[in-house]
């Protein structure tokens, strides 16, 4: 069996609903390899304060093993930008507390760009502070609530400029109206209401190509979204951003099918490689291979996919969706 073969027989089960639908792309395990910037070796148990209701970096409760090692991993073997190598940069990253959108704060925090770390409610954010103590700053709002998405945005324009915002929050497994505030209506907020960065990176899904945009039932207030639905609305929001706004970098990623509390969803399995599943987001922000310094484009493991929805690139759709968005937020992209 091919991978390719074995990746669509993966998402094709996991559209069916007979595996795990994560925030992530369906695609053969890789081994881990280092990243840029580190050494090689066996990542390490991993350290860090207790996290309330769970072990280390919060293992048992919002982070899997695998994850508390990789942000072993990360502290004793990425090490700062020689100078030469970059900028360093500013950073947001929205869902941050855990998961792949925590790794990827690290290894940036631990490449010595500013990040600043969005949280859902107060909890969470004393917990990533303990976490990841390099820290800039937390920004807190539950993204399920669109009056807490607008508050949230105020606060980060208060902090000022940044040079990179990854859209990385996700949700699977909730009600279809709490994926659509999560998934795709508050990063469309974010987007028209922060003033706008360098460079925009939103995650998506392989799942979008079983979705839909919907934009009547967005436009009409509909509630019944699915995953994949919602994953294809942000990924045409991120075409038609890199449209609108010339000025502004703006890719997609599919960081894979790995194993965060969120891909281990219906059970303790998830076939992708960890490390690639957020090293892209830190390829893209950094900015410094050429590869990386594009935009438009939707991404998988540092390549670009080529399986996409048809109405993803249509610009008459992405119109439609800007306009269903709009009527449905009451904040008009500019």
């Amino acid at each position: 069996m091919t991978a390719m073969t074995r990746r669509t027989l993966l998402l094709s089960t996991a559209m069916l609903g007979t595996g795990i639908l994560t925030a992530c792309t369906a695609a053969p395990s890789r081994e881990n390899t280092p990243a840029p910037g580190t050494t090689p070796g066996t990542p390490p148990t991993a350290g860090g304060g207790a996290a309330t209701g769970g072990g280390p970096y919060g293992v048992g409760s919002y982070n899997t093993q695998e994850v508390a090692d990789e942000l072993g991993y990360i502290e004793e073997n990425i090490r700062p930008l020689a100078p030469g190598d970059g900028d360093r940069k500013r950073i947001l990253i929205t869902g941050s507390t855990a998961g792949i959108g925590q790794l990827a704060a690290a290894h940036l925090l631990a490449r010595g760009h500013r990040v600043v770390a969005h949280a859902r409610n107060e909890q969470r954010a004393a917990d990533v502070r303990r976490d990841l103590p390099g820290l800039e700053a937390v920004v807190v709002g539950e993204l399920r609530d669109l009056d807490e998405s607008r508050a949230l945005a105020g606060q980060i324009n208060k902090l000022g400029a940044f040079d990179v915002i990854i859209n990385n929050a996700g949700e699977y497994g909730l009600s279809g109206e709490e994926m659509l505030s999560v998934n795709s209506l508050s990063p469309y907020l974010l987007t028209a209401l922060v003033n706008a960065p360098a460079q925009l990176i939103y995650l998506t899904s392989d799942l979008h190509l079983g979705g839909d945009l919907k934009q009547d039932a967005l436009r009409s207030g509909g509630r019944d979204f699915s995953y994949g639905d919602t994953k294809t609305q942000i990924l045409a929001l991120a075409m038609a951003v890199a449209r609108r706004r010339p000025a502004v970098r703006v890719n997609a990623v599919a960081p894979g099918w790995v194993p965060t509390v969120m891909g281990f969803h219906n059970g303790p399995y998830a076939p992708d490689n960890l490390r690639e599943g957020y090293m892209t987001q830190v390829w893209l922000a950094e900015g410094i291979a050429p590869a990386s310094r594009v935009t438009g484009e939707f991404f998988f493991h540092q390549t670009p996919e080529t399986r996409v929805h048809a109405d993803v690139r249509n610009t008459a759709a992405q119109d439609r969706l800007l306009e269903a968005y709009a009527q449905r937020t009451g904040a008009t992209l500019s």
